[in-house]
Parts: structure tokens; C-alpha cells; sequence
């Protein structure tokens, strides 16, 4: 192992702590704020990936998008929030839909789009909770 790739290995164990102990510490608002800095963070490496010419097909990053939506779709309380759980399950199940065409289509374009989605929708919750 080079390195390089040590460091690389280091740095990826050490985010990976980082998030443990911030999903530890948070609450289920708090949670849900993760789950979409995770997702806009999947979704950048993935813009650059394309960038990179690399396949989002086999794009560890593209299955983690992927889980994050679902896991937010999962996250919503329809006894509590019946109008806005139905509106935001609604969206997410759209965003999915778009995700599956960008990687299919490895179209730059639609994951640009998708993310300043997901960014809006993220800014709207970090100013509620």
C-alpha cells in the first residue's frame, strides 16, 4: 500500500468516526440534517466523477444517494405530518426517479439539478430546526 493510498485510507476512517459520533450526539431532526449533507456530499463526488469520465453506474457514491433518499423517505411520521410527509414523501420519490436517470444516463446536467434540489430542501430544514 503506497502512501498515498494510506493517507487516503486515514482520512476516510477518520470522517467515518467523525459521522458516527455526530449521528451519536444528534437527535431525529438532527439526523435528518446529516442525511442531507451526506447526500450533497454523494452528489458532488459524483458530478466530479463524471467530470472524471468514470461510470456513475459503478459509483460506490451513486448506491449511497440512492440509500440516503430512501432513508429520508422512510424517516417521514405521517401521523404527525400527514400534509407535509405526503408533499416530501412525493418529492423524494421524484428525486429518486432523477437519480436513476442521471446514472443511468451519466448525465451531469440532471445530477446539477437534482443537487440544487436537495440543497434548497436542505437550507428550508436546517432553518426550522
Amino acid at each position: 500500500m503506497n502512501h498515498q493510498h494510506r493517507l487516503h485510507h486515514a482520512h476516510n476512517h477518520y470522517r467515518s468516526l467523525a459521522l458516527t459520533s455526530r449521528l451519536e450526539a444528534s437527535g431525529p431532526h438532527g439526523l435528518v440534517a446529516i442525511l442531507y449533507e451526506e447526500l450533497l456530499r454523494s452528489l458532488d463526488v459524483m458530478a466530479a466523477a463524471i467530470q472524471r469520465g468514470k461510470d456513475l453506474a459503478k459509483d460506490v457514491h451513486s448506491e449511497r444517494a440512492r440509500s440516503i433518499l430512501i432513508a429520508l423517505e422512510g424517516s417521514l411520521d405521517f401521523e404527525r405530518g400527514a400534509g407535509l410527509a405526503g408533499v416530501l414523501g412525493g418529492v423524494y420519490r421524484s428525486m429518486q426517479a432523477q437519480l436513476r436517470k442521471a446514472i443511468a444516463g451519466n448525465d451531469a446536467d440532471m445530477l446539477t439539478e437534482l443537487r440544487e434540489g436537495v440543497a434548497e430542501i436542505a437550507d428550508s430544514w436546517n432553518k426550522i430546526v
